[in-house]
């Protein structure tokens, strides 16, 4: 059994791929229970902070049925914030961590994004997408394994026809896809935020709701890197 060292200090035995399966089938079940909620009108999400606070609940409700044994434990966190001197590391929005009977922690990292047609932030919310995938790239220090969720009332992201030039490098349409490597570019007067470079490969996929219309998501899988941290981009005023 090989070990690591985690976040608080100590060392624990590494998660298997059996491990990081049950993350991701907690992850993708609770996200889809949470949107099918949404859709049939259950919880009524206009907000970020309320979508972070009913998929938290929701995974540790399908976290807590997986868990069979009496030495299985779940713990979850909301705003984690990662360790840097700097502070530039950000948050992680929700965390959790099942540790089984053997002492094995499995972690798991989820951030999120939630835009409202009626509030358009357009094209900065999807610079700060890739943003947040940067950051989940750089957070093998406590997870194990990542995932970006997008959620939307707005076709916008989704599958609008085409972006203007100047910011068309940051796209998570549904179908697209990112190559490890790519400069992703903001061109525009006053850049919004320094350019962005990922790890790793990306295929992105929506999930369209029934309703209410255009309603969907996205659960993007991200794996940590062990990577030199690096500033998190996107805090700058722009345009």
């Amino acid at each position: 059994m090989t070990f690591v060292d985690t976040e608080e200090g100590h060392t624990a035995p590494r998660a298997t791929s059996a491990d990081i399966d049950r993350l991701r089938y907690i992850a993708t079940t609770a996200t889809a229970k949470l949107f099918a909620q949404i859709a049939g009108g259950r919880i009524r999400c206009e907000s970020e902070a309320t979508l972070q606070l009913h998929l938290g609940r929701i995974i540790a409700t399908v976290a807590d049925l997986e868990l069979v044994d009496s030495r299985e434990t779940i713990s979850i966190e909301l705003e984690k914030p990662l360790a840097d001197p700097n502070g530039s590391r950000g948050r992680i929005d929700i965390w959790f961590q099942i540790t089984d009977r053997d002492g094995v922690e499995a972690r798991c990292a989820v951030e999120l994004k939630f835009f409202k047609k009626a509030r358009q932030r357009e094209p900065n919310n999807r610079y700060d997408v890739f943003s947040d995938i940067a950051r989940l790239e750089r957070c093998a220090d406590v997870a194990d394994v990542g995932f970006m969720l997008v959620g939307t009332d707005h076709p916008h992201y989704a599958t609008h026809p085409r972006y203007s030039e100047n910011t068309q490098d940051f796209d998570f349409r549904d179908g697209r896809a990112y190559r490890s490597g790519s400069e992703l570019v903001y061109r525009t007067e006053r850049p919004y935020g320094s350019p962005i470079t990922l790890e790793g490969d990306y295929q992105f996929t929506w999930t369209v709701l029934p309703s209410p219309p255009s309603f969907g998501y996205m659960l993007l899988e991200v794996a940590p890197q062990m990577v030199a941290a690096a500033p998190a981009a996107g805090d700058a005023e722009g345009e």
